[in-house]
């Protein structure tokens, strides 16, 4: 798992040195730091799912659902602790 611990950092981290730009976020009247945050938050919830989630179709016969299980979620916020 530590493979997607780095990931999550990584998205956090691309957001952080990335789009959107400061000044952009600063014309648009938005607090550019609160913004950034709430964009890292997203990209770190995107990742995890990305990397997380499973197929489960017996939930919804022949579509499926996306699955996340507790556990993994946890023992993710462990590594990510520890690094």
């Amino acid at each position: 798992m530590t493979e997607t611990a780095q990931k999550i950092i990584a998205a956090a981290r691309n957001v952080a040195e990335g789009s959107p730009t400061l000044g952009k976020l600063i014309r648009e009247g938005r607090d550019p730091m609160v913004k950034k945050t709430h964009y890292e938050f997203a990209a770190v919830l995107r990742t995890l799912v990305t990397e997380l989630s499973y197929w489960n179709f017996s939930v919804d016969g022949d579509h499926g659902i996306g699955v996340v299980n507790v556990k993994d979620i946890l023992k993710l916020a462990d590594e990510l602790e520890a690094l």
